[in-house]
């Protein structure tokens, strides 16, 4: 039998880059090819998730888009950033970006569309600091299919959502990216340069004040990793200003509020209820959780091939490369933190015992970096990193309980959409479950990934790219055409309130749902989105016995002459007021809308209820 000349391994990946050539010249063919293909990632991927966002009619997740168009409206009409009257408490930088819309478009039914064209756009370019960041590592070519993978990840679905997803994920990619440079050189620019960019993920989304934390750990993770890179002189210590100013200015504040008497609770503003106590057992079990939900959302080999990557580049860091050990310790910092603070999140009730790769998808380009270095290294698979590798990603989905994996929770668990679709393809097959399903797809990625030749090396991306693409697919035909679409359906009018009143009226949105009567979930999304598409909307109430909506809200109960009271002999004024059929109130009867058949009422002054003397009196046509 002719013996097979073994293959000649590829060059590190982590070797630094060529130079670039000299000023004056022009880019040969190899560098120039790439920055064009990496504008062809940007523009097709605007493309496609424009298109896919614009068959989403209305918003879905309630009440988190209600909030930032509420915002951003808030902010267009001089009121700053509000909600209802009270303070915004959130990022403010994606509601900027929501006002800055609804100015140009004059009005938020008509801005509602370019919120998504937006979000595919922030999501769209997330692929530029992804390849810059890949640069540190690999050559053009391979960064190019980085930031391909990164942008075509199905946590996409986002950009239909009026959420800060999309530009979170922009906002953080260059924050990863500039905390790459300072691990690198902490020079104080690439450290002025780090804050910055970390402030604008904060100021995006909170959760990503974390990668400061991360940022602190990291700096530590290098100076173990490459002794070389320690401080050796007080000036090299003084010069490291920059980084600890924002844990001197946060300290200094939260000393100042409990100087005050404030509760530690209120520095948190609106995230107040995540000042608890934690269960480190139920902690650690969601941080392990989320790492196999991980693992299964990148088809396994990335997880299973992250301890080859991570320890050779170690050893590279050991040697001379900064590059190299910079990586590493971004790598371990920023999942240790990120995952930390999404498990930390998960354990508490408002986590609702699911798992939420809505808020650590952001860690999925470090992933994807990791593995292609890995096949841009020519696949290298020794003993020992193999053997962990393996032993990892099969005892992750062994360990995650398979109906966290297989849920309906729409952008929470992405990867839900294909698992909740094959377990119900294979339901009454007799051999076959879900759950086997699952173990056979692990093991066989697993075998492909430790058996395939290297020739064969390109399969790897293709495969993930193709899940990739059947998760999105089956996510994005969770989101449209849901049942939100149902409110107005058959051509009625969005803006139903705004139409009828002049632009500074005031509406208040006033609900019942109780268990004596119970809402539908068409009268539950015609309340919200009504709230959304009208900008005179700028308060609300429920019903004694109601569940709050999730948004700043006043309780009000029947007095026995029938007013609603916020307080006994403080009743509720109002202009206008919207609520459900059923509920009769003192005053005109202007319009009404949605599906639901919702009442526009004017009221003018104290509300009064027809016919009830308390709030058990109270019946809608739900009921």
């Amino acid at each position: 039998m002719p013996r097979v000349a073994p293959e000649a391994p590829s060059p590190p990946a982590h070797e630094t880059p060529p130079a670039a050539a000299p000023p004056g010249t022009r880019a040969p063919a190899w560098r120039s090819g790439p920055a064009l293909a990496l504008a062809g990632v940007v523009v097709v991927a605007f493309a496609a998730y424009a298109w896919l966002a614009s068959l989403v009619d209305v918003p879905r997740v309630h009440p988190d888009e209600v909030r930032y168009i509420i915002a951003g409206s808030s902010l267009v009409e001089g009121e700053g950033l509000r909600l209802r009257g009270e303070e915004y408490g959130f990022g403010p930088l994606y509601a900027a970006a929501l006002a800055a819309i609804v100015w140009l478009a004059g009005g938020l039914e008509a801005a509602y569309p370019w919120f998504k064209v937006a979000n595919g756009a922030f999501f769209a370019l997330t692929a530029v600091p992804v390849y810059l960041l890949a640069r540190r590592l690999l050559t053009p070519w391979w960064s190019v299919l980085v930031a391909g993978l990164a942008v075509a990840i199905p946590s996409s679905i986002s950009v239909a959502t009026v959420m800060t997803e999309s530009l979170a994920y922009l906002t953080a990619a260059w924050a990863l990216l500039a905390t790459a440079l300072a691990l690198e050189r902490p020079t104080v620019g690439r450290q002025l340069l780090l804050l910055g960019a970390v402030a604008a993920a904060f100021l995006t989304r909170a959760q990503l004040g974390a990668l400061y934390a991360g940022w602190l750990l990291a700096l530590l993770l290098v100076w173990w990793i490459a002794p070389r890179t320690r401080p050796r002189t007080r000036g090299d210590l003084l010069r490291l200003w920059p980084s600890a100013l924002p844990l001197a200015l946060v300290a200094g504040a939260f000393a100042a509020r409990l100087a005050s008497g404030s509760s530690p609770s209120e520095s948190l503003g609106a995230y107040w209820e995540l000042w608890r106590g934690y269960d480190p057992l139920q902690v650690a079990k969601w941080l392990v959780y989320h790492v196999a939900d991980l693992e299964l959302y990148l088809a396994v080999v990335p997880l299973a091939v992250a301890p080859i990557v991570l320890t050779g580049l170690m050893r590279a860091g050991r040697r001379d490369s900064d590059r190299a050990a910079a990586f590493v310790a971004l790598f371990a910092s920023a999942n240790a933190v990120g995952l930390l603070v999404v498990a930390a999140f998960t354990s508490t009730p408002w986590g609702y015992d699911r798992l939420h790769d809505r808020y650590a998808f952001y860690l999925l380009p470090l992933w994807l970096l990791v593995f292609v270095v890995w096949l841009s290294d020519g696949m290298p698979r020794p003993l020992v990193a193999t053997a962990t590798g393996v032993a990892l990603a099969l005892a992750l989905p062994a360990i995650l309980p398979f109906r966290q994996l297989a849920n309906e929770a729409g952008i929470d668990t992405v990867p839900g959409a294909l698992w909740v679709r094959i377990e119900s393809e294979v339901a009454g097959s007799g051999l076959l479950t879900g759950q086997r399903v699952l173990a056979l797809f692990v093991l066989a990625l697993l075998a492909a990934a430790v058996l395939v030749p290297r020739r064969y090396r390109l399969a790897f991306p293709a495969a993930v790219l193709a899940l990739f693409l059947v998760t999105g697919a089956l996510a994005w035909d969770r989101l449209i055409g849901a049942p939100e679409d149902a409110v107005f359906s058959g051509g009625l009018e969005r803006a139903w309130i705004d139409e009828r009143l002049p632009e500074d009226a005031s509406v208040t949105k006033l609900y019942l749902e109780s268990e004596a009567c119970p809402a539908t979930a068409l009268t539950r999304h015609a309340l919200f989105l009504t709230e959304a598409f009208n900008a005179t909307v700028d308060r609300a109430a429920y019903l004694d016995g109601s569940i709050p909506d999730g948004l700043p809200i006043e309780r009000v109960e029947v007095a026995p002459d029938g007013t609603l009271e916020l307080s006994p002999e403080n009743p509720l004024r109002a202009e206008h007021v919207y609520t459900q059929p059923g509920i009769e109130l003192e005053g005109d009867r202007l319009a009404t809308g949605t599906a639901a058949g919702l009442v526009l009422w004017r009221t003018r002054g104290e509300v009064r209820v027809r016919g009830a003397t308390s709030s058990a009196d109270l019946r809608t046509a739900d009921c």
